[in-house]
């Protein structure tokens, strides 16, 4: 009688959904102080950190028939799936329990969007103009405001959910997150590198293998981070975006077991040493320092220096250049995402292993990587390019196929342009792509002849 009863609820929830009463007869203990507590759990998507998931806990074992993305309501979000389970995580099964887990919808909200989507928004000035153009050229401003982003949610029961003990949980009030996950960001360390001749210090984060081992030899990631990341908060350059930290992730680590440096250039250093790169395309005492910390964490750890990685976009995209130009030995292949630099001394990388990403509407970098492009073929470089601007709005499946007739070809550099975009936008998008993160941990320097 009681299987009968609870089928006879859970039916009349649907009816509940829609505009209906739940009749008395259904016999349940009513209450509508369902939701405990709401936990958040971030993830740093290439635009930068966001709340991705909500964990609900609730006083007792929900049905999980009962409960669906419209039971719900999340300020600002967009509830993708919800559904029960008895482990307090984002990655346990549907399954009869306390607890409840959200799952949000992505939306790429990078300042620079494609140039039709911007063209669609009232952001024009007295003439018509879009206000939110490229922007001009010149150096990136010398300071930067990027705060921590607001990771707080609040969560909203709007429907009726059925415990497994018949009792029945209304609608109820917006309930606020107490804390927040962030298990990426969390797998890195912060250390500061003080240099021993000038005693300036530079801080960086770390991440090591979950199960690292000094006994054996790991490739090593270098991402350096754009100038909007020169704060003095290290971790600002975790949650900016996804450059650092998509390889840090579990699926990622899977496959690519390695350590990942991420150095950080601080407001402070500004002040004290300038820019660590400008648009002169002059090597600076900031750079220096840099190379100084690299190279210090790579005698320190357990380093397989036949494979080690540099990237970055804009500013770090630039000192991977001019660290490449100096010290053409020590990278075995690199990732530049919406940078450029003096395209004669580029001359340098004419032999690196490169895959290069910019945006069509990058006034400064496409032109710049374009030229480069021109001059490494004049010298006889094999660059691939597919001569198309890719659609990063369209097909993720037809973009990963273009990667891979790129990748094919086995010539050491590659040219990618994104459709429309900007320069913020490159890197976005960028790292999400599997086959150049695929490509570049199958590069090793080559035996000296």
């Amino acid at each position: 009688m009681k299987c009968w009863k609870k089928l006879c609820i859970l039916s009349l929830l649907g009816t509940a959904l829609c505009g209906g009463v739940i009749p008395f007869e259904a016999e349940a203990a009513v209450s509508s102080e369902g939701i405990q507590s709401v936990t958040g759990v971030a993830h740093v998507y290439g635009d930068g950190e966001k709340t991705a998931a909500a964990i609900l806990t609730y006083p007792e074992k929900l049905m999980p028939r009962s409960v669906s993305a419209d039971s719900f309501e999340v300020t600002g979000k967009t509830i993708e799936k919800a559904y029960v389970s008895d482990e307090n995580s984002v990655n346990g099964e549907e399954k009869a329990g306390p607890y409840v887990v959200l799952k949000f919808k992505y939306v790429n909200e990078s300042f620079y969007g494609d140039l039709a989507s911007r063209a669609k928004k009232d952001n024009k000035n007295e003439n018509g103009e879009d206000n939110r153009g490229p922007a001009p050229g010149g150096d990136a401003p010398m300071h930067s405001d990027r705060v921590a982003p607001d990771l707080s949610i609040s969560v909203r029961q709007k429907g009726y959910i059925l415990s497994a003990k018949d009792n029945l949980y209304t609608p109820g009030e917006f309930v606020k997150s107490t804390r927040t996950e962030e298990p990426v960001l969390n797998s890195f360390k912060q250390y500061v590198y003080t240099d021993p001749s000038t005693g300036y210090s530079m801080p960086y984060n770390l991440y090591l293998p979950k199960n690292y081992d000094p006994a054996k030899k790991y490739p090593m990631v270098v991402f350096i981070g754009d100038a909007s990341v020169d704060t003095n908060d290290p971790k600002t350059s975790l949650y900016q975006g996804n450059g650092g930290t998509i390889w840090a992730e579990p699926a990622e680590q899977a496959k690519h077991e390695c350590i990942i440096l991420i150095p950080h250039y601080t407001d402070d250093l500004i002040n004290e040493l300038g820019m660590m790169t400008t648009d002169s395309n002059v090597w600076t005492p900031g750079l220096t320092l840099t190379w100084d910390l690299i190279f210090d964490v790579t005698k320190k750890y357990a380093v397989d220096t036949d494979r080690i990685y540099g990237m970055g976009q804009s500013q770090g995209g630039m000192a991977n250049i001019a660290i490449s130009d100096k010290y053409p030995d020590f990278f075995a292949a690199q990732l530049l995402v919406a940078c450029q630099w003096n395209v004669e001394e580029m001359k340098a990388m004419k032999d690196k292993k490169l895959w290069i990403i910019v945006s069509q509407g990058d006034n400064k970098a496409y032109p710049g990587m374009s030229s480069a492009v021109s001059l490494w073929k004049s010298l006889g470089t094999k660059v691939v390019e597919d001569g198309t601007f890719w659609d990063t709005k369209g097909s993720w499946t037809d973009l990963e196929a273009k990667a891979k007739a790129l990748e094919d070809t086995g010539y050491p550099m590659h040219f990618t342009v994104f459709k429309d975009g900007n320069h913020m936008y490159t890197w976005s998008v960028a790292y999400n792509l599997e086959t150049v993160r695929d490509w570049l941990f199958e590069q090793k320097k080559e035996a000296a002849k």
